[in-house]
């Protein structure tokens, strides 16, 4: 019994509480360089998400774009079909007119 107090004597003399000391000064170190990872880490997904939510609006507004070309070149197509229809009927008119003057002999 006394060689285990001997013992346990000599590992509390031998006892070093500056160690204990460093390895709280590092715990507290690595949890503050935790904190701050996990700011960085929460503004990184704000940001993606602010990214995200952006390109969504550009793709609606491109494609709300495109929509509206479309309908416009649509539109500039008929005008020109109708117009192009209206110059040829034009053409025959004006071809008959010119090579059945009145059908003389």
């Amino acid at each position: 019994m006394i060689t285990l107090y001997n013992q346990m004597h000599s590992v509390i003399e031998e006892f070093d509480g500056s160690k204990i000391e460093a390895l709280e000064i590092k715990l507290q170190a690595q949890q503050e360089r935790y904190m701050e990872l996990m700011q960085a880490n929460i503004k990184l997904q704000e940001k993606a998400s602010d990214a995200i939510a952006l390109a969504r609006e550009s793709t609606a507004v491109s494609k709300g774009t495109a929509r509206e070309v479309e309908a416009s070149l649509s539109s500039i197509r008929s005008e020109v079909n109708a117009a192009i229809s209206g110059v040829n009927d034009k053409m025959k008119a004006l071809q008959k007119a010119t090579t059945n003057r009145l059908d003389i002999n």
